[in-house]
């Protein structure tokens, strides 16, 4: 049986790799991909982390999953999501039920740890170095530089803010931290590697998603980037030369030009209604004043006095609930989705919802014609390339999927919440009731976004070599996995093995994993129908 290894490169874009291959600046990339196989990999809709890379790990769509974003859309309050709201096995779990043991480091959306049998260390949206991070608890206590390395976390909402700054004042600073984050993590797995047995093991370098969000304008930044994942995987691979090897990325990148902002298109057309009045309000004034000055800290601030001093967190990292900024009583829609979304504030989802059952396929028809005809006020094209129902992109029986869901344009994004006119003046002064809702600046100073194509290698004795592979999605990384290790495919899952990926045909079993002695317990449909109440009644 073929130990397995999957390397995922957060963001890897086949637009800039490929070219770079063929230019010679990857030569282990180029070694790959001429004694192995390649494909482009179609990522999930809308093309997100969470949603993406929690298919990659169950073989699932996000409708079966139920992962769409980075927050919860089961409430109106900001609500992060974390693995206990995963509703299907990884691939870790379904090992640990026949005894094969794993290594997984820095996957996001894995936190908090799971009993497996091996060893976990979370990644993306783990809260903090204080909290139980690893399995077991006290391989924790050994991340550090002499021991088993140095692992240091991500902070959602704090590390955007100061790679913004970075970006802008000390951009080699910022890559190079970026760099040594990814040979730091690559050290902690090659350790354990070492000193654990393992079946599979899983490492993401994260630092690739990074680099394009704030370096897609600076391509020779990018290169580099590139370049020390090329030479972190050889490693890899050269310590391990008879394991088979899988190299995924949860979606690609491309240029942002201008934001979108969804809500501020469903204010303006009447399905939205903000708590206070965008203008000549004393409380908008107040909150634009109270983002400034947040803002203005974060970025004059070292993030790791930021970090370090709860009374900074405290004041400047604070979720805002969307219920501090809309109306829900007076409200039909609002984005969701990192902004790639629309949820319907529906009777029947939200225990405060307005939307009556009888009209809701009424209000999706009526939003969905409006964001497709939605134009960029400079030039007049279009912004929005298409809108699905929900239905049309996940499974009938997706639990609170967002109800419609967007293609953008190239060079658009979008991002999730509302966005009051930017300058104090316009608050005060204008007679505007129309709020922008197209900007040429991101926020965090970010110049690219995630686009819907990622990358996918494999490599080993048994792949055949220069060999392209057509479309192949997220959710058929689990069963190549599984068939490269010579298992069965669980018969619950929505991935499909591309046989003449390898060089022998294998034999494909699908099983129901039932008859295995499963850890991973999925609660009965009672069971949610009476937690479900019980958030009721607690609202």
């Amino acid at each position: 049986m073929n130990k397995v290894i999957l390397i995922g490169i957060d963001g890897a874009t086949p637009d800039l790799l490929n070219p770079w291959i063929d230019e010679g600046k990857l030569p282990f990339f180029h070694k790959i991909r001429e004694n192995g196989a390649y494909g482009v990999l179609t990522s999930t809709k809308p093309p997100f982390s969470p949603p993406a890379w929690t298919s990659i790990i169950t073989g699932c769509t996000p409708g079966k999953h139920g992962i769409y974003g980075f927050e919860s859309t089961g409430t109106l309050d900001p609500h992060i999501i974390d693995s206990r709201h995963r509703k299907v096995p990884t691939i870790w779990n379904y090992l640990t039920d026949i005894g094969m043991k794993s290594i997984i480091v820095n996957v996001p959306c894995t936190y908090p740890p799971e009993k497996i049998d091996g060893v976990m260390i979370t990644g993306l949206l783990t809260p903090s170095k204080d909290s139980n991070f690893t399995y077991p608890k006290e391989i924790k206590e050994r991340l550090n530089k002499e021991d088993l390395g140095e692992y240091p976390l991500e902070n959602y909402y704090l590390d955007d803010f100061t790679r913004s700054r970075m970006k802008k004042h000390t951009p080699n600073k910022l890559a190079d931290h970026i760099s040594k984050q990814m040979v730091s993590r690559s050290q902690v797995v090659l350790n354990l590697m070492e000193e654990f047995h393992w079946d599979f093991t899983m490492i993401v370098f994260r630092g690739t998603d990074t680099a394009h969000h704030f370096f897609y304008d600076k391509k020779d930044v990018l290169l580099s980037c590139y370049q020390k994942v090329d030479e972190l995987i050889r490693k890899i691979i050269n310590k391990y030369p008879d394991a088979l090897f899988f190299i995924v990325s949860d979606h690609g990148f491309e240029e942002i030009k201008k934001i979108l902002y969804p809500d501020n298109i469903l204010y303006n057309a009447g399905f939205l209604t903000p708590i206070h009045d965008p203008y000549h309000s004393y409380k908008s004034l107040t909150f634009s004043l109270v983002f400034r000055v947040r803002n203005w800290l974060l970025r004059i601030l070292s993030s790791k006095f930021s970090k370090k001093s709860r009374l900074i967190k405290k004041l400047l990292f604070t979720d805002i609930s969307k219920a501090e900024l809309i109306d829900f009583s007076k409200t039909k829609a609002f984005s969701t989705a990192d902004g790639r979304g629309i949820q319907i504030c529906s009777k029947d989802r939200y225990y405060n919802g307005t939307v009556d059952p009888k009209d809701y396929e009424q209000v999706c028809k009526e939003i969905s014609t409006l964001f497709k005809e939605v134009k960029d006020p400079e030039d007049a094209n279009s912004i929005v390339e298409n809108v699905y129902r929900w239905d049309e992109v996940y499974n009938k029986d997706a639990e609170i999927p967002p109800d419609l869901i967007f293609d953008m344009e190239k060079g658009y994004t979008a991002l999730e919440w509302i966005r009051f006119p930017y300058k104090i003046k316009d608050i005060i002064r204008s007679k505007k009731r129309h709020i922008p809702f197209i900007f040429n600046k991101d926020p965090s100073g970010r110049t690219g976004d995630h686009a819907p194509y990622g990358i996918f290698f494999a490599y080993g004795k048994e792949i055949k070599t220069n060999y392209t592979i057509d479309n192949i999605s997220v959710e058929d990384v689990l069963p190549m996995v599984f068939t490269g290790m010579g298992l069965s495919i669980p018969n619950n899952i929505d991935g499909k093995v591309h046989e003449n990926v390898f060089i022998k045909k294998p034999n494909v079993k699908n099983v129901n994993w039932d008859i295995h002695t499963s850890n991973y317990k999925k609660l009965t449909k009672d069971e949610e129908d009476i937690i479900t109440q019980l958030r009721k009644e607690l609202k």
